[in-house]
């Protein structure tokens, strides 16, 4: 097993490399991104006789989407109880109505368009670990009752282990994510989209006709913008930065000594683990995500995620082979709902963010949503998800840890010391002092190294180094970078600057 961290999705899905940009264009509607809000927010556009422009920074599903667990599922962990409580049982019934088209269309679109993205109709469980999880297991059963969901509560099963009882939703789904959106883009480009790979975003500027400005001075112009970025790349008036709480997940897949049930599983608590299977070439895959923390504030080693993870692999079904292993970054709200729809009141820019790890039906729905709003004016469901609802205060504790949390880090990174750059082993950051001032170097493996400035170019937190992902991250607001400094994603327009290049040994010897 290599030290790689290419999710298996990526890793067996092919891709079409779309060609890049190269020009200024005007458009009628620009979708940025390409995970799968943005493809089927392009394919149900080419449906209704439009043609969007679509961009992506790298390659189609290089964000989330393929680095996903790959169900699709309107189990989304205790969420009817909550939504139920917060804003009543009619926005419960209208969160599990929305989610189950979502379903809906994936299942007619994998139909109709044939792709070949071994998807399969299973049945979605979340558990019980102690007897309080277990009361909270009947709350949300009577709530997803309510909503009309197909829901069953069972008190003893044998799977998994020690588990205190299991609500099973019936009817869900788990597929390949990333052949999926190549089999949609596919169809979309052929229905009149257009897709562009390797065109970066960089921000808009305001007014009736939007402009929005892109890597090697290139400029889309659009009446309409889709913001399908994970995190908006443009604000509004909507203080997303106070409202948007970046976390990280992680994933393995493997091939298992004995048999485990079918079903894809998740329990209530922390740390988290999701359990699926996936059939490749008629041989069972056990996939395996979880560990969700706080973007840039993990273990000091965040590589024990992976090994937490592969060590609950194994105690499931033996671990034979680990086939690979990931992480992904995803967006939690107060309320715990996304936002999907207008940036502002009759904007023609839009946005779909805060799908709290279940962007395969989120994702799906944003797109279908977008359309809608683009092509009619309105849309089922939106007040539901809209940017406008009482979230904060309906989850005022929460929205007020998460407003401070990111002041406390930036004070925190101010204050925490810096090491030596001695004893440096390949593959590892550390930060230090370099003239004077904090930075971060890294060692590669050939004696290279290389220092940048790690103070993020957000709202200037200093960054941790990453030693799973081997990135730089922000802990206040989620904003990551490579090891030589490159944006990757979160909330910031630029890249870091880097300070230093060269050898090791001859860093140790000016030292």
């Amino acid at each position: 097993m290599s030290n790689n961290t290419i999710s298996y999705w990526n890793q067996t899905g092919d891709k079409t490399h779309y060609p890049r940009l190269d020009k200024s264009i005007s458009t009628d509607i620009l979708i940025i991104g390409g995970g799968i809000t943005g493809i089927t927010c392009a394919y149900c556009l080419a449906q209704k006789g439009l043609k969007p422009v679509l961009i992506e920074a790298g390659i189609l599903c290089g964000g989330t989407t393929g680095n996903t667990t790959g169900k699709v599922t309107v189990q989304h962990g205790i969420v009817y109880y909550k939504t139920e409580e917060k804003y009543g049982a009619d926005a419960a019934f209208d969160y599990a109505k929305s989610q189950s088209s979502a379903l809906d269309f994936v299942k007619t679109a994998v139909e109709k368009l044939s792709i070949d993205c071994q998807l399969s109709k299973n049945t979605a469980y979340i558990y019980a670990e102690n007897p309080a999880e277990w009361d909270t297991l009947n709350l949300e059963y009577e709530a997803a009752k309510k909503a009309e969901i197909d829901a069953e509560l069972i008190r003893h099963a044998d799977f998994p282990h020690e588990n205190h009882g299991l609500l099973a939703y019936k009817d869900q789904y788990v597929l390949h994510p990333v052949r999926y959106v190549e089999g949609l883009a596919k169809s979309a480009a052929e229905a009149g989209a257009v897709i562009y790979c390797d065109t970066k975003a960089v921000k808009p500027e305001d007014g009736d006709i939007k402009t929005v400005l892109c890597e090697n001075d290139i400029e889309i112009k659009a009446k309409h913008v889709v913001m399908a970025t994970q995190y908006p790349f443009y604000d509004g008036p909507n203080l997303f930065y106070m409202r948007l709480y970046p976390k990280r997940a992680y994933g393995v897949a493997a091939k298992a000594k004995r048999d485990w049930p079918d079903g894809s599983y998740i329990n209530i608590g922390d740390p988290a683990r999701s359990i699926r299977t996936h059939i490749e070439n008629d041989e069972r895959i056990l996939i395996v995500v979880g560990e969700n923390h706080d973007t840039g504030r993990g273990y000091e080693d965040m590589s024990l995620h992976h090994q937490h993870l592969i060590q609950f692999a194994d105690q499931i079904a033996g671990v034979d082979e680990v086939l690979a292993k990931w992480s992904a970054q995803d967006y939690d709200t107060p309320d715990e709902l996304p936002y999907i729809g207008r940036i502002s009141d009759h904007s023609n820019i839009y946005v779909a963010s805060g799908f709290r790890k279940w962007g395969l039906s989120n994702g799906t729905l944003a797109g279908m949503m977008i359309s809608d709003l683009i092509a009619s004016g309105n849309c089922r469901y939106e007040s539901l998800y809209s940017r406008t609802r009482e979230d904060i205060f309906s989850s005022f504790g929460k929205a007020f840890v998460g407003a401070v949390n990111p002041v406390l880090e930036l004070i925190k990174s101010k204050l925490e010391g810096t090491e030596s750059v001695k004893d440096l082993h390949p593959g590892e950051g550390r930060v230090i002092n370099f003239k004077g001032e904090k930075a971060g170097i890294y060692r590669g493996d050939r004696d290279d190294v290389i220092i940048i400035d790690i103070t993020c170019t957000h709202m200037g937190t200093e960054l941790n180094f990453n030693t799973a992902e081997q990135t730089w991250d922000c802990p206040a607001h989620g904003g990551r970078y490579s090891i030589e400094g490159k944006l990757l994603e979160g909330p910031p327009k630029d890249s870091l600057k880097v300070l230093f290049r060269g050898k090791y040994t001859d860093l140790i010897t000016k030292d």
